[in-house]
């Protein structure tokens, strides 16, 4: 079950809707992808002798849960601050690291700014810790340190609520690292919780179905279906729907111990509904499609159904009634291939 096809598409959907990847953002030439290449050993993010060394934003898988995610440098020629902020907006990342090597500028304040407005979770790290020295020899690096974090606090005091310190470290002479990978580590926790919890929501799982019932329409309520109805041959139509949902058809059997069918309810429709029931419940049909399809005009729909009414509302609505009903089967298949799923990340 590890490895099934829907789960795997699941656990990408409920990670899109969760927090799942840190970024590291901050000024050229700061050292953001040394300190990535100092949390992951294995991610050799490029990190070059110029500024400017990264010029996209890469992703690094983090161990067990999430991605560590390296940004250009801010306020380059390459990479403006509109286009860096459009950047992160697509980026969907909640929790952001801002590495400095040098004074805060203003383009880093304007980034800051810009932050605090979309209410991203910011940490600050004065990387280069090693290179920080008073050339008068009077403070000490314990002064200097302090001196940062005054700065640092006076000069967010607008824009941030919570006071915070620089983390001070190196990534050359590894001062601090240990404890840049411990708080890493707590969040990436934190945030796999959170995954954990909406994974096993039933909300979670219903709003994925429903996306994946939604979505199969367009593939069956073509013009061609006029044809396979007149024909009544739904193998294709039977395929497509548990192609779609990535399910097997042994999986259906482990659900329901029976092979399931568009014949057959179209068999129990015919049975059971009246003239007057199929005519209400067409309108209703109607609707449902609509929205499916999501369009605001119903010309589309119309076009599709008055072709199926030409072969007769009693031969065109048990039909389509059956392959509504199939849809709800295969859902119902992948539920229960999600309800005995694991949460894995990866």
């Amino acid at each position: 079950m590890i490895n099934h096809p829907l789960v795997k598409a699941y656990r990408k959907f409920v990670a899109n809707r969760t927090p799942h990847a840190v970024g590291f953002i901050g000024q050229p030439d700061a050292g953001k992808s040394s300190l990535i290449n100092k949390l992951l050993p294995n991610a050799e993010a490029y990190a070059g002798v110029h500024t400017d060394a990264t010029l996209t934003a890469q992703s690094y898988d983090y161990p067990v849960f999430g991605e560590l995610v390296d940004f250009p440098g801010v306020g380059t020629e390459e990479v403006t601050l509109s286009q860096y902020k459009k950047m992160i907006k697509t980026s969907d990342i909640t929790t952001f690291y801002y590495v400095f090597g040098s004074k805060i500028r203003e383009t880093d304040m304007e980034l800051i700014k810009y932050l605090s407005k979309e209410e991203k979770e910011v940490h600050f790290i004065y990387n280069k810790v090693d290179a920080l020295i008073d050339v008068n020899h009077v403070e000490s690096l314990e002064s200097l340190k302090h001196t940062k974090n005054t700065e640092l606090k006076v000069m967010l005091r607008p824009y941030i609520k919570t006071q915070k310190d620089y983390l001070f470290v190196s990534a050359l002479s590894g001062e601090g690292i240990e404890a840049m990978q411990a708080r890493v580590k707590t969040l990436f926790e934190k945030q796999h919780e959170e995954y954990v919890e909406n994974y096993q929501k039933e909300e979670m799982k219903e709003s994925y179905l429903n996306y994946k019932v939604n979505s199969v329409f367009p593939k069956l309520f073509t013009p061609a279906l006029k044809e396979v109805i007149s024909r009544q041959s739904y193998s294709v139509l039977e395929r497509t729907i548990r192609s779609h949902f990535k399910v097997e058809a042994d999986d259906v059997y482990d659900k329901f111990n029976m092979w399931p069918s568009i014949k057959k309810h179209i068999k129990e429709q015919n049975n059971q509904e009246t003239t007057f029931t199929q005519m209400m419940d067409f309108a209703k049909m109607i609707q449902v499609i609509r929205s499916a399809f999501k369009l605001k005009s119903l010309n589309p729909v119309q076009s599709i159904l008055g072709s199926l009414l030409e072969i007769g509302l009693s031969q065109a609505f048990p039909a389509v009634q059956g392959i509504i009903n199939y849809t709800n089967d295969i859902k119902e298949v992948a539920r229960h291939i999600l309800d005995r799923s694991t949460p894995s990340y990866r």
